[in-house]
């Protein structure tokens, strides 16, 4: 179903999009943003024939972050596929890399949307999944309350788990109040930088790397054997 059909989740999402635009262009989101880069180069660097989906109100991933790969982007205003955010019509383990950002600014139900991004994640595929309390007060979501990202990470712990994805690391970005003025962000940004990844739980904006792990079956290992010579009855060897 194409989002023309529901104009209440259309108009929900550019006002959100317009928020998260202006905090992205101001010194912490900008910070945000790089720290996400620096993640994706580390943990899934892309090359030529690879794919990359990204499921965010505003457009994060840039182009040099991917090089070569193809991107497909869903849920901001320019992405080129129009579609309900919880229903993709992709294909399973298509996608090397899954960026969701801003999952309860998209839609209520978060968790229809994890198992989307699961499913089309290919095998030993990361999912980076980016949470804010900027621009909380924006839409009505359940899922986006007026506190700190940190504190309910627990809740998305259980999603990817369910979805069956591995959770490799949850980090903080940022634990100064997306409120703040610019000028205070700009003072404090160095201070923040070093004191996110020691006060996870107070984060503001936290990112979570998951990874689909296949299991694969591993054959008994073959035990080494003495080979031995073939005896007679009589007790002598056939070269005697």
């Amino acid at each position: 179903m194409d989002l023309k059909h529901s104009p209440e989740k259309r108009f929900h999402q550019a006002s959100c999009a317009d928020c998260l635009r202006g905090w992205y262009a101001g010194p912490q989101g900008r910070r945000v943003r790089e720290a996400l880069g620096r993640e994706i180069r580390q943990r899934r660097p892309l090359h030529f024939g690879d794919s990359l989906l990204e499921l965010a109100p505003v457009e994060l991933v840039h182009g040099e972050w991917a090089r070569m790969a193809w991107i497909l982007r869903i849920g901001s205003e320019q992405a080129p596929l129009r579609t309900e955010i919880d229903r993709l019509p992709l294909s399973g383990k298509s996608f090397e890399c899954v960026v969701l950002a801003h999952a309860g600014h998209l839609t209520e139900d978060v968790e229809p949307l994890v198992m989307e991004a699961a499913r089309v994640l290919a095998p030993e595929g990361y999912l980076f999944l980016l949470d804010t309390t900027a621009c909380a007060d924006s839409g009505q979501s359940r899922w986006s309350p007026a506190l700190p990202a940190g504190l309910w990470r627990r809740q998305y712990l259980r999603r990817l788990e369910s979805a069956g994805l591995r959770v490799r690391r949850q980090q903080a970005l940022s634990v100064l109040p997306a409120g703040l003025p610019g000028s205070w962000l700009r003072l404090l940004g160095r201070g923040d930088v070093l004191a996110a990844p020691w006060l996870p739980l107070l984060g503001s904006c936290v990112l979570t790397i998951a990874q689909r792990r296949e299991t694969i079956p591993l054959t008994p290992r073959a035990r080494w054997r003495r080979a031995r010579m073939p005896v007679r009855a009589a007790g002598s060897s056939q070269w005697a």
